[in-house]
């Protein structure tokens, strides 16, 4: 088997020597309209890794990564009460939800993952589209449970922020807390 980051020969889907340079992430901020989204790496450094998202051994490359990053933070991560972590439409995509795998990367004795509580009712797909194009088409997110809880937002990429501010915003019109989002990659570079 090879690495799926450097395409080393490598008995793991990310080699050890991949797991070491992305375990010493440079934690990042980027702020949509006022709201604060965490990202951990920039898309070109991860994009080998993303890319398997789509196909069943993906699960394994984006829990590794989810490992080296969201649970490092989960266990620094304190706020004195319990946070729900909220994957952007955790649909099963491919045999599973790669959003669901880095909410319960979260977990921790305060945060813990709330599933299928937002639900994108247009399954347009943004992948390679514009600005333009994404604000034309949102994805029309729909809130499935009621929330109790401060809420942070999970997904792996943020690209122009367009489906994160649309989950934060609904959520905010219902009443809840978001304190910020969170994702693997910042595809803006």
């Amino acid at each position: 088997m090879r690495c799926v980051k450097c395409a080393k020969i490598s008995l793991k889907l990310i080699c050890k020597d991949c797991q070491k340079i992305l375990s010493e992430y440079q934690q990042g901020c980027r702020l949509v309209d006022g709201f604060k989204v965490y990202y951990f790496y920039k898309y070109s450094d991860i994009k080998e890794i993303l890319s398997t998202k789509h196909h069943l051994c993906g699960s394994f490359a984006i829990s590794n990564l989810a490992r080296l990053s969201l649970t490092k933070f989960a266990s620094e991560f304190s706020f004195g009460s319990k946070v729900l972590v909220i994957p952007l439409d955790d649909n099963t995509k491919s045999g599973y939800s790669h959003t669901a795998i880095l909410a319960k990367a979260l977990s921790n004795s305060e945060l813990s993952p709330l599933y299928r509580a937002l639900r994108a009712t247009n399954s347009v797909k943004y992948a390679g589209k514009s600005l333009e194009f994404r604000r034309k088409n949102p994805r029309q997110f729909k809130l499935l449970k009621q929330i109790k809880y401060p809420v942070i937002l999970v997904d792996d990429i943020i690209t122009t922020g367009s489906s994160m501010l649309e989950a934060q915003k609904l959520l905010k019109r219902a009443g809840v807390r978001v304190l910020f989002g969170l994702v693997l990659a910042d595809a803006r570079e």
